[in-house]
């Protein structure tokens, strides 16, 4: 039993070892490096190391591995501010370049909300062509992806993907997917944890490394060609997150669809008879979670049911 045990010890530490070495941080550093050798040549480098002491090469070494794990580190650290900033959660004076942004979306947004809207009562008495079927189609999807009110919007493509699935179930069931997520995840199915934490955790590495696209700017001191790498590096990895980002928010909104009634038995609250009662309950439910407070007392249920 604790052979297991300690075997399983030893083997999260040794890949969280290896995430720390050969990360994202790997990639800039030696990025770094690589540039600065193409600049100066391999020869100066290898003279360098030739007159080092056995001592001071390995003394190196050891500074490079810190480097490594600490920036590693400092990064992890960094995740959520990051992401925010990806999302288009701008600190001033860029929030106003944020809502110059949202404000020329605005008559896109509007336009393309009456065409869908035309489009589906179109479709609701069987009148569309082949060519208006194929718009809706691609039109539905370019709204599911977006906040359902102008309002709402961000200005980023990532802040609206991850804002629209968190609005959702408050349209739908009246609950505040920022106040009642930490509330629902403890009584989610552990499948259901460990495809929502995979995703996740996907998507805060993409964002990670796109942050070290931006630092690869840093490189150009030396060339130029640092700025098209970290270019490149930056546009690959942000249309790479928009992906995850689409995958954790449908399975956001999934965890709500099938498992939000959970919350209701573990408070102790009467679960909802229909649709346009849970809305209502769901709001009270959101209102008190967040503030404490309740219109009126509240009987709890001592049954599922």
């Amino acid at each position: 039993m604790l052979d297991k045990f300690w075997e399983s010890i030893s083997s999260n530490l040794v890949d969280r070892w290896l995430e720390y070495i050969f990360g994202p941080p790997f990639l800039f550093w030696v990025g770094g490096l690589g540039l600065y050798v193409w600049q100066t040549g391999w020869q100066n480098l290898l003279t360098e190391l030739q007159s080092m002491t056995l001592m001071q090469q390995s003394i190196w070494i050891i500074l490079a591995l810190l480097v490594l794990v600490f920036s590693s580190l400092l990064m992890q650290a960094l995740r959520f501010p990051i992401l925010r900033l990806l999302e288009g959660y701008w600190p001033w004076p860029f929030n106003y370049l944020g809502l110059g942004i949202i404000a020329l979306r605005r008559s896109v947004f509007k336009k393309k909300y009456d065409e869908l809207r035309h489009l589906k009562e179109a479709e609701s008495k069987r009148e569309l062509n082949a060519k208006q079927s194929e718009k809706l189609i691609k039109l539905d999807i370019w709204a599911h992806w977006l906040p359902a009110k102008a309002n709402e919007m961000l200005p980023t493509a990532l802040g609206n993907i991850l804002r629209s699935r968190e609005r959702s179930p408050e349209s739908r069931y009246g609950l505040d997917a920022v106040v009642c997520w930490p509330r629902l995840w403890p009584l989610l199915p552990e499948n259901v944890r460990n495809d929502l934490d995979m995703v996740r955790s996907t998507l805060d590495r993409l964002v990670e490394l796109w942050f070290w696209g931006l630092l690869f700017f840093l490189w150009a001191y030396w060339t130029p060609w640092a700025v098209v790498i970290g270019l490149l590096w930056m546009i690959l990895t942000y249309g790479t997150s928009l992906q995850a980002a689409m995958a954790y928010g449908d399975l956001l909104e999934s965890a709500f669809d099938l498992h939000r009634l959970l919350l209701y038995s573990a408070m102790g609250w009467p679960r909802p008879a229909n649709s346009e009662e849970e809305k209502a309950l769901g709001i009270q439910l959101t209102e008190f979670l967040w503030r404490g407070t309740l219109h009126e007392p509240l009987i709890y249920a001592t049954k599922e049911g």
